[in-house]
């Protein structure tokens, strides 16, 4: 299920979001489509040359992927991470999918839980050409309020790559959202994910 307002995926939802109350649809909310205009892969390492050696582009989160769980007897466990970013310079499309995710859960005595996610491996196109990124760099943070909920939030503040033969790729966050809910009786459920970032484009040595 969908929320159309916040533009998160939760699985195993039905009826309203979780986070702001708007129905969940079936399918998912429309994506911002961007205008890609195609570029060769040597007309890509020439920009960036032509740049310094570096060109940069600024991504926004299009899409976020979310799942809840939950644990005998009160701990709770949410998921969250940037499912889809987007973003365009000079007519020059990126689009990057996640296709792999961390997670990890932790409890504290007497009934805290603690849910990680974050983004390991990301894949997708800059003007039609292919690039990859890995996780090199996750943040994560726990707190707690009274009396058993526990929330843990984690997000990828790094990520790193190749596209093609002559380009190294990094992603790093700038910007991360951040929901925090509870179920009865003391279930906590905290997430992050990155919301923005910048991808910067380097000429390799």
């Amino acid at each position: 299920m969908y929320c159309p307002n916040c533009r998160c995926e939760f699985e195993g939802w039905i009826g309203n979001c979780p986070n702001c109350r708007t129905p969940l649809l079936d399918e998912s909310p429309h994506v911002q489509e961007v205008s890609n205009n195609p570029i060769s892969y040597e007309a890509l390492v020439d920009l960036v040359r032509e740049n310094g050696g570096l060109l940069s582009i600024d991504l926004s989160t299009t899409d976020v992927g979310m799942q809840k769980k939950w644990s005998f007897p009160y701990f709770g466990y949410r998921y969250a991470w940037a499912k889809r970013m987007q973003g365009v310079n000079n007519g020059i499309a990126v689009d990057l999918l996640t296709t792999d995710v961390g997670t990890e859960k932790r409890m504290r005595f007497p009934y805290l839980g603690y849910g990680y996610a974050w983004g390991k491996r990301m894949e997708g196109n800059i003007g039609g050409n292919m690039l990859n990124l890995m996780a090199t760099k996750v943040r994560k943070e726990s707190k707690w309020s009274f009396p058993y909920s526990g929330y843990g939030y984690a997000w990828t503040e790094e990520m790193s790559g190749e596209c093609g033969a002559k380009l190294n790729v990094s992603l790093i966050t700038t910007d991360v959202g951040r929901k925090k809910g509870w179920g009865f009786p003391y279930l906590g459920y905290g997430s992050a994910w990155a919301k923005k970032g910048v991808l910067t484009l380097k000429l390799m040595e």
